[in-house]
């Protein structure tokens, strides 16, 4: 995982502008990330809103608590793809969100119980520091540290890089394959750092969830920035265009024709946040990016495809919106607007859309959500009396978009997701030449429906539509 350098301060700025006003410190607590994975019982009270069930893609701010239930896993994912993974049962609180005026993240995060995972990038500055009752552990970058919390006890388990204990005397430091034990009771000062991280059976749900962002959370050739918050879910589900007049474009999996009527703003939720009202959260998996950087348009024969914007540096030169941007809409389209709301509330209900808060959804055609809970031992309590990788539902997950469910399998790699794909397209003159034109051509908006979904979804997968994975 890379840094995505930058996105924080636009964001900040945006977000500043939104509400009106500039804070007189140099330091800002108006950051936002996401809440990147949300499976079973999870709930979410955004900064005093209140508990309520949690959607994909609810937009995390300072304040915020995320908390889990008897078969809840969740993640948060920060701007630079460093992640906090919560199992069941467990409660954090985002006390901190800050970025300072060197440009550098500050997160602090309360742990008040339940098991959580901590990984961190590999580049910039950033610091993580989770607290549990008053003992905090700071994880510097490249790090994974697992983080146990209970009345009694606060057990740090260092995978990779270190963790350090704050408010001692002297330094300590836990490293890699040694666990600190910290005994709440007994000796609010003592600690115990012992050889060997003991195995729990979330292990591999955090590996998952890891190697998801590890595969497919890069850029792959099409121009823009080497990394995003929210890239990885782009890459797995969708791909990316050209479209003349418009660049590279980005559109989810399963079009292929059948979905030129669809909705963008179909599914999700409108989410209150004191201070700039309303903003959207996509229930789609990869509902990210595409709903609060850039624009969608509507291009002729292929129907919606999202605009990054501006490839000069990130996609984030135009800013974190909270309200959805759309441009070329097709004629007789109605904009996505919020719900009103006053600049002094404090509060205000979610407003569902569609199917919005329950199953993530996908395009019919597209790829399956994987079921990363079904590596949990036992996740027969997680999932009924669903096995791991036991339905076609959960083999399909493996396919690549265009293979049918009858050749559907186990990926090679052993994950719960499909590896990635070639995409030496937009690399490869001669491959754009098939299609009717040079590199710099791309595909006409304004021509049928075929060839851009050919070159946009068709070459590196095959050509079938893929409908029959999803029977």
């Amino acid at each position: 995982m890379q840094r995505h350098i930058g996105l924080a301060r636009v964001v900040v700025t945006a977000m500043v502008i939104a509400v009106g006003s500039i804070a007189a410190s140099a330091d800002s607590h108006v950051r936002i990330v996401r809440l990147s994975s949300a499976e079973g019982q999870v709930q979410v009270d955004r900064a005093g809103q209140g508990l309520e069930r949690a959607i994909l893609n609810t937009p995390i701010v300072e304040g915020t608590r995320v908390v889990t239930g008897n078969d809840g896993l969740a993640e948060v994912e920060f701007e630079n793809q460093s992640a906090v993974r919560l199992t069941e049962n467990s409660e954090i609180k985002f006390s901190q969100l800050l970025m300072n005026d060197a440009g550098m993240k500050i997160n602090r995060i309360r742990v008040d119980n339940g098991l959580v995972y901590i990984d961190t990038a590999s580049k910039g500055n950033d610091s993580y520091i989770l607290s549990a009752g008053d003992r905090s552990v700071m994880v510097p970058r490249d790090s994974l540290v697992r983080l146990t919390v209970d009345p009694a006890h606060v057990q740090v388990a260092v995978f990779k890089g270190e963790a350090q204990l704050e408010g001692q005397a002297e330094p300590v430091i836990i490293h890699k394959k040694e666990t600190l034990t910290l005994d709440l009771q007994r000796n609010s000062n003592g600690y115990d750092v012992a050889k060997g991280v003991e195995e729990v059976r979330y292990d591999s749900w955090n590996k998952e969830r890891e190697a998801y962002g590890k595969a497919y959370g890069e850029n792959q050739g099409y121009g823009g920035p080497n990394s995003a918050y929210g890239l990885q879910d782009l890459n797995y589900y969708g791909d990316f265009f050209y479209a003349n007049g418009l660049g590279y474009v980005w559109q989810p999996y399963g079009f292929a024709g059948s979905m030129l009527n669809w909705d963008p703003y179909s599914n999700g939720a409108w989410m209150f946040y004191p201070g700039f009202g309303y903003s959207w959260a996509s229930a789609y998996p990869w509902g990210w990016l595409p709903f609060h950087y850039g624009s969608w348009a509507f291009v002729n024969g292929a129907g919606w495809a999202w605009v990054p914007g501006r490839f000069a540096g990130q996609w984030s030169t135009n800013g974190y919106q909270i309200v959805p941007r759309v441009t070329n809409a097709p004629p007789g389209w109605t904009a996505a607007t919020p719900p009103m709301s006053t600049s002094s509330a404090t509060s205000s209900p979610t407003l569902l859309v569609g199917k919005g808060g329950g199953l993530p959804l996908s395009i019919p055609g597209g790829r399956i959500p994987p079921n990363f809970a079904s590596v949990v031992r036992s996740s027969a309590v997680l999932h009924g009396s669903t096995k791991p990788n036991s339905t076609a539902a959960n083999r399909a997950a493996f396919a690549s978009p265009q293979t049918t469910a009858g050749n559907a399998h186990a990926n090679p790699a052993g994950h719960v997701f499909a590896s990635p794909a070639s995409r030496s397209i937009f690399a490869s003159e001669d491959m754009h030449s098939m299609y009717g034109g040079s590199r710099s051509e791309g595909v006409s908006t304004s021509n049928t429906h075929g060839s851009s979904a050919s070159l946009g979804h068709g070459t590196s997968a095959g050509s079938s539509t893929g409908t029959a994975a999803h029977k």
